[in-house]
């Protein structure tokens, strides 16, 4: 890992993981400086759960992505943003539309949709780290461009 925002993408996705309840099914939280070059949309959420926005603290924080990250609740989907300098949580359920690099010989790989969307972002000016959890508790952090850590929690 390079940056200390991959390390807090770690660390938060170890302090989340043994908490999951049985229907998780996947998580991405995205560290970021700016997201001026990033473009999302917020994805539609019914229901009657609600969270407040910013929520402040890695505690507070892995409360709310615990409560976010099931099936059976309307906030699972889509990458949650967490502001790299004031470590609050500041988007959750965002659809990301990272750009498409000029692609060179060897196009960069990721196994899945949602790992290469990280990969993808994670090249983008003001991304500093993206970590996914999959259900399986497979654990993979991007940085620049590339998979930095991988492993199983």
């Amino acid at each position: 890992m390079h940056t200390p925002q991959a390390f807090s993408a770690l660390q938060l996705l170890r302090q989340v993981a043994p908490r999951l309840a049985n229907d998780f099914a996947g998580l991405g939280i995205i560290f970021y400086d700016s997201l001026t070059a990033l473009p999302h949309l917020p994805l539609e959420v019914g229901g009657d759960e609600r969270f407040e926005l910013p929520v402040t603290g890695f505690e507070a924080i892995c409360e709310v992505i615990v409560c976010t990250a099931r099936l059976s609740s309307q906030w699972h989907d889509g990458f949650h943003f967490i502001h790299a300098d004031s470590a609050s949580l500041t988007h959750l359920c965002q659809f990301i539309a990272p750009p498409l690099p000029d692609l060179p010989a060897t196009p960069a790989r990721a196994s899945g949709a949602r790992h290469m969307t990280a990969l993808l972002a994670s090249r983008v000016a003001g991304v500093a780290a993206i970590g996914l959890l999959t259900h399986e508790r497979e654990v993979s952090v991007y940085e620049g461009g590339l998979c930095t850590v991988r492993g199983i929690l």
